[in-house]
């Protein structure tokens, strides 16, 4: 009998194992069957969708990486000028406080904020730094205006990627997320793709035997990956 899909398949196996049984209809010489067609016109939709919504997820999750790149730049320009506070020259004291007082306008707190808080307060602070009178300071701060020439670098490079994230989000605001798609997903194939080729298979094998046959072997393959992860969850889990 065909198993069903386990339901504690991550997001992007039920998308690979959905996208797999799409692949096999399509060659499965079946697809003029008006029951399948049905089944099959919903599944497949989902799983359009569903890979949308991936790739949105993925969007986000690069933006937070970006995000954790220019609040490395922060702290590196506010460290190094913290430094050069304790320089045994005057001059580059001097120098350090006046950079210091600009990146104290701000400060390491703009790191907790919001994206677009932070995004407006790192360009405020770049301008800052941009003043002539502060440019001279820096000159005698080796290293300080490579470090915030890095920060602008790094402050565009997460703009640029959140504007992409952005576009998509316009283009599929209205979609439903991830998660939600995951469980119609596993609904249509486990209660109606499955029930149906239970069904199918019990009573015209002729018909339905090989193709339930391909479908059980699909949902087998991630039904036992998914098992030997739980498996091995639950050692660790003994373990520590």
């Amino acid at each position: 009998m065909i198993e069903k899909l386990i339901a504690k398949s991550r997001i992007t196996e039920v998308h690979g194992t959905s996208r797999t049984m799409n692949t096999a209809y399509e060659s499965s010489g079946l697809t003029t069957d008006q029951f399948l067609t049905g089944i099959y016109e919903q599944l497949i939709s989902k799983t359009t969708a569903l890979g949308m919504a991936i790739s949105r997820s993925h969007a986000e999750s690069v933006a937070a990486e970006k995000d954790e790149v220019r609040d490395d730049k922060i702290r590196a320009v506010g460290y190094q000028l913290q430094g050069y506070l304790y320089s045994p020259e005057q001059a580059v004291r001097d120098a350090a406080a006046i950079a210091k007082q600009v990146f104290d306008k701000y400060g390491f707190a703009i790191i907790e904020e919001t994206y677009v808080s932070e995004s407006s307060h790192i360009i405020s602070m770049l301008n800052d730094f941009a003043a002539p009178k502060v440019v001279e300071a820096i000159t005698l701060l080796k290293g300080v205006s490579e470090n915030i020439a890095a920060l602008k670098a790094a402050q565009d490079d997460f703009e640029t990627t959140r504007a992409k994230y952005a576009e998509e989000e316009a283009k599929h605001g209205t979609l439903t997320s991830a998660t939600v798609l995951k469980k119609e997903v596993l609904n249509i194939i486990n209660n109606d793709l499955v029930q149906f080729l239970r069904t199918g298979e019990r009573f015209q094998p002729e018909i339905y035997g090989a193709f339930a046959r391909t479908i059980a072997e699909i949902i087998d393959k991630n039904n036992e990956q998914v098992k030997k992860r739980s498996k091995k969850d639950k050692i660790e889990n003994e373990v520590s």
